[in-house]
């Protein structure tokens, strides 16, 4: 084996590692809020189904998956509009960090 192809004393990288600046922050899972926003919707439209006045046409259990439907729709887009301030206000109390890449330079 030749001493070129396995130095004792390896070469730095051909470029610098330069640093970033980056903002840091604990940002919060969408599809949580989501799912919290779907099942509250489906609760309040089972509660609604069965405790308002009863139809001749139509039976508790299809009123309340009808309700559902339109309840659990209004509970995401609430549920979306609470992520949308929840994350506006993790990003205000965001902070900078430098980070210095990692791995190869080709794939950065």
């Amino acid at each position: 084996m030749e001493s070129s192809q396995n130095p004792t004393n390896p070469t730095p990288a051909d470029e610098p590692s330069t640093q970033v600046e980056v903002e840091v922050y604990a940002a919060p899972r969408f599809w949580p809020f989501v799912g919290i926003g779907a099942l509250v919707g489906v609760v309040v439209a089972f509660v609604s189904a069965y405790t308002g006045e009863e139809s001749a046409n139509f039976t508790r259990a299809s009123v309340a998956g009808f309700l559902s439907v339109g309840f659990a729709f209004f509970g995401v887009l609430l549920a979306s509009i609470v992520f949308l301030v929840v994350d506006r206000i993790t990003r205000k109390k965001a902070r900078r960090a430098l980070a210095v890449p990692m791995g190869d330079p080709e794939h950065r």
